[in-house]
């Protein structure tokens, strides 16, 4: 017997997890306390934030410039007072209007749960209802509806728990990217964002929407597992509703493959496992043996007689006295305490010869 989502009592609620320094706190199958880490934040360590920290770095520059109090703020705080620098930081980006856009994106998300209540007259202002209608004609286009907004999900796999976005329920069939066909009726994760561009948090927007996928509803107020309706675990819909921008006052349905998004969750927990065990000592690398690992079947090639390489040798060194530049390079770099070509003897010496000649040939483009 499927489960329907109507079906299912206190999925519309608004109350949060329990949290652990900002962390969801759950209650697993078996009564134990668990802390967990948040669906939004596990794409972060695939994503490349170079621009994002080098435009927080100049917000914050901006503002402690035009801010003499936090001047002094920075001056008065010491080295080591890490929680103190943190706020700091908030401060300064702040004074540099670094939250403005951020703010506004937080509004915008805010209103169009209002916007899609039937039960709710809400009119937004002038600025945001293009925007809203914008989403309402591509949800339209797509042919979709949201069954649930802002709900509570719990990954045990990934340990990971969070609020989804949307879930909507498809009216008409659609066709994915790879020719799948998802049939009237069909649930698909979905994920608004408002922010100006998409490009450098894509991967980790899929990572969250596949983590929601295959996790499971949850009672924040009971603190009890929830039966969940089948949905779909190859597909998920991103609505991008730009807030800010020249983008701003449109919105665009894009596909998230949550296959790509498994494979992403995979990398980042082979990641974290890898710290973790950094951190607490458990990780045991290999001992570093002498030279390669020698299969059984594996056999060493023979060196050429010392003779052959000595003749090589004299060869190759006539050959670059015939350039000036490369013979002078020669000369300057040969090694301490190696004699000459005509009385070589030590293999040692020998491998460090071979090696000096195939720089110089490099370098200047001789070849033997």
């Amino acid at each position: 017997m499927s489960i329907e989502v109507e079906d299912i009592e206190g999925m519309q609620t608004k109350p949060d997890f329990r949290r652990a320094n900002g962390a969801p706190m759950i209650t697993d199958k078996e009564g134990k306390n668990q802390r967990l880490s948040r669906p939004s934040g596990w794409g972060k360590v695939l994503d490349d934030e170079n621009a994002l920290v080098n435009w927080k770095i100049n917000t914050a520059a901006v503002g402690v410039a035009n801010d003499p109090s936090l001047q002094a703020e920075w001056v008065a705080v010491k080295d080591d007072d890490r929680a103190a620098k943190a706020k700091l930081r908030e401060k300064a980006i702040n004074a540099g209007r670094g939250n403005q856009a951020a703010d506004t994106g937080t509004a915008l998300h805010a209103m169009s749960e209002r916007w899609e209540d039937p039960e709710d007259d809400f009119k937004p202002p002038k600025k945001f209802a293009k925007s809203l209608e914008a989403y309402s004609k591509e949800m339209k286009r797509i042919g979709v509806v949201s069954e649930l907004m802002e709900y509570t999900v719990v990954n045990m796999e990934y340990r990971a728990a969070g609020t989804c976005d949307r879930l909507y329920r498809l009216t008409k069939d659609l066709t994915a990217p790879n020719g799948e066909v998802l049939p009237v009726g069909t649930l698909v994760i979905g994920d608004l964002k408002t922010g100006k561009k998409l490009d450098f948090s894509l991967p980790g927007y899929h990572v969250q929407l596949a983590i929601y996928a295959q996790g499971e509803f949850y009672n924040v107020e009971t603190d009890l597992f929830m039966p969940t309706p089948e949905i779909n675990k190859n597909w998920g819909l991103l609505a991008w509703m730009p807030a800010e921008g020249e983008f701003a006052g449109t919105c665009e349905m894009l596909w998230c493959d949550l296959e790509v998004g498994n494979y992403g969750a995979y990398l980042v927990h082979e990641v974290r496992d890898w710290r973790r065990k950094w951190k607490n000592g458990t990780y045991e690398a290999p001992k570093v043996t002498m030279g390669p690992p020698v299969s059984p079947n594996y056999v060493v090639p023979e060196q050429p007689p010392a003779e052959d390489q000595i003749d090589q040798i004299k060869a190759r060194v006539a050959a670059i006295r015939g350039n000036n530049e490369a013979a002078s390079q020669l000369q300057m770099t040969w090694p301490d305490g190696v004699p000459g070509p005509g009385k070589i003897q030590e293999q040692a010496h020998i491998e460090q010869v071979l090696a000096l000649l195939g720089k110089v040939e490099a370098d200047h483009g001789i070849s033997f």
